[in-house]
């Protein structure tokens, strides 16, 4: 996964030359920190063919990163963009340290006991008395629904957890974008096009998002 990742990564430098968003530029580019779930000793789900979610969140994230070197409407910061493990009151620290206007945390899903659960869920605390709840189910909704749209997969809905993602101060959801217990969906979590849409579609809906509502 690794090798395919390194020549992927070449040619999207390449990709993103021609990557020149059409928006005027803000007065301010809009800070998003960009969560890669699990990493170093941390593996997170493992697939039936040996897929690590952590690999899968962190090559997400970094086409995120990529993605938006040329945009001046937003500036993508990650918590992690190698293979270490990072405490999940550090991930939501960085996010408030630097007073970002989303965290986004990437995940891909498990099943326990039913290799035939598919699909796209997003996540978001379960307190909704935090003040930031509203804009994070409503960011939430806009996800789920122009991935399961541009991905042609289930759509299991929104859900509501007691998350890490909490300790964070602005709007902020969890994305699990796919199963790795499914093994036709970890294979379709393997490649190069599943994981660039996942990002496009991340990076689009957040910037959608972003300019609705106020600075």
């Amino acid at each position: 996964m690794r090798s395919k990742e390194s020549v992927s990564i070449a040619l999207l430098v390449l990709i993103l030359l021609g990557y020149a968003p059409l928006a005027q530029s803000q007065s301010r580019p809009f800070l998003v920190v960009i969560d890669a779930g699990h990493g170093g000793h941390d593996p997170g789900a493992v697939g039936y063919y040996g897929t690590q979610e952590k690999d899968v969140t962190l090559t997400i994230a970094r086409f995120i990163r990529l993605m938006s070197l040329y945009d001046p409407e937003i500036s993508v910061i990650l918590t992690r963009s190698d293979d270490r493990y990072i405490p999940h009151r550090e991930r939501t620290g960085l996010a408030n340290r630097l007073n970002a206007d989303l965290f986004v945390s990437i995940h891909a899903n498990a099943h326990p006991r039913h290799a035939a659960a598919n699909g796209i869920e997003v996540l978001v605390s379960d307190d909704t008395a935090q003040n930031n709840y509203p804009q994070s189910r409503e960011l939430a909704l806009l996800l789920q629904r122009r991935l399961t749209r541009a991905l042609g997969v289930t759509d299991r809905g929104i859900k509501h957890q007691r998350l890490f993602i909490r300790w964070a101060e602005m709007p902020t959801v969890l994305i699990e974008v796919g199963f790795l217990t499914n093994p036709q969906e970890e294979l379709k979590l393997r490649t190069f096009t599943y994981q660039w849409t996942v990002a496009e579609v991340i990076l689009q809906t957040i910037k959608e998002y972003l300019r609705r509502g106020p600075r």
